[in-house]
C-alpha cells in the first residue's frame, strides 16, 4: 500500500474484503515503530503476532502437531513477553485517551439550502463550528451562489435575500474545498444528520471533490432517545424545551451554535 491517508487506506482495504468473497488478501503498510509497516489479512489462517514490538506472519502448523505444542513452545504469541505486553498496555491507553478526547472533539455542522432534496436543489449557506475539549475554538461561515431565485418561502424562513447572496456568496466548489480542509477527520454533530450529510455529499460529487465520510452523531436521534413529551423533534422546539435561546435561528452559523447547546444538554440527562 503506497503512501495515503489512514482514512483512505481503511476505505479501500473495507472495498476489498467486501468483494473478495473466497480469495485472501494480505495488506502491508507503513506505519511509525521499529519495523516502519504493519499488515491486515483476510480470508487467511495466518496470523499476525507481535513479538517482542515485532510483527510476524505466523504461518499454522499442522493440526497434529499443533495440538501437541506446550507452554514453551508458543514463545512467539501476541503479548506473550513482558515487553510486548507493556506495550500493549501502552496502547491501549493511548486509544482510550483518544476516544474520551474526540467524544469533546468535534465539529457542528448546519447548512440552509433552496429545498429539500439534495438531487435538485442547492446549499446557500453552511456553518461549522470547532468544539476542542468541550468548547468552541474555531467558526467556518459562507454564504453560496446559486443558479435558481430564492422563494418567498425560503427567504422569510431564512432571512437571506438574494441581494445577500448576489454580492457575499462565493463559488460552491471553493467553499467546499475550505469545508473539507476545516472538518478533517474530526467527527460531525448534526441535528438530522442524513439531510445535511446528504446535501454536502452530493454537492461534493458534483464538483468532484472528496466526499466525506466522517463519524457523525445526530442530535435529533438522540433527543428522540432523551427527551420526551414535546409535539416534534425540530431544532428549535428541543432547544426551547432545553432553556436554550434560539434568537436568530435558520441560519446556518447561529444554529451550529443551537445544536453545540442541545448537544451538551442531551449528554448531561
Amino acid at each position: 500500500m503506497g503512501n495515503v491517508s489512514a482514512r483512505v487506506r481503511e476505505r479501500i482495504w473495507e472495498r476489498i474484503c467486501e468483494n473478495l468473497k473466497h480469495g485472501q488478501a494480505t495488506m502491508v503498510y507503513s506505519a511509525p515503530g521499529e519495523q516502519k509497516m504493519e499488515f491486515c489479512v483476510h480470508n487467511t489462517s495466518w496470523k499476525i503476532v507481535d513479538f517482542d514490538g515485532i510483527k510476524l506472519m505466523q504461518r499454522p502448523l499442522p493440526k497434529q502437531i499443533a495440538t501437541k505444542m506446550d507452554k514453551a513452545d508458543m514463545f512467539c504469541q501476541k503479548g506473550f513477553s513482558k515487553a510486548s505486553k507493556y506495550r500493549k498496555a501502552t496502547k491501549i491507553q493511548k486509544a482510550k485517551g483518544k476516544a474520551a478526547q474526540q467524544e469533546n472533539s468535534y465539529i457542528v455542522v448546519d447548512i440552509e439550502t433552496t429545498g429539500l432534496s439534495y438531487l435538485s436543489d442547492e446549499i446557500i449557506e453552511i456553518g461549522a463550528l470547532r468544539v476542542e475539549e468541550g468548547s468552541p475554538v474555531e467558526e467556518f461561515h459562507s454564504l453560496i451562489r446559486c443558479k435558481e431565485r430564492l422563494s418567498d418561502s425560503i427567504k422569510e424562513l431564512t432571512g437571506i435575500t438574494e441581494e445577500e447572496i448576489f454580492n457575499e456568496g462565493r463559488e460552491l466548489h471553493t467553499v467546499l474545498q475550505e469545508f473539507l480542509e476545516f472538518i478533517a477527520e474530526y467527527p460531525l454533530v448534526c441535528h438530522n444528520v442524513s439531510f445535511d450529510v446528504n446535501f454536502i455529499q452530493a454537492m461534493c460529487k458534483k464538483e468532484k471533490l472528496p466526499v466525506p465520510r466522517n463519524k457523525c452523531v445526530d442530535t435529533m436521534i438522540l433527543a428522540k432517545r432523551k427527551v420526551k413529551g414535546i409535539r416534534d423533534y425540530k431544532l428549535q422546539t428541543i432547544a426551547e424545551k432545553l432553556s436554550i435561546d434560539t434568537t436568530g435561528h435558520h441560519r446556518a452559523l447561529r444554529d451550529c451554535y443551537i445544536t453545540y447547546g442541545i448537544y451538551l444538554k442531551l449528554n448531561e440527562i
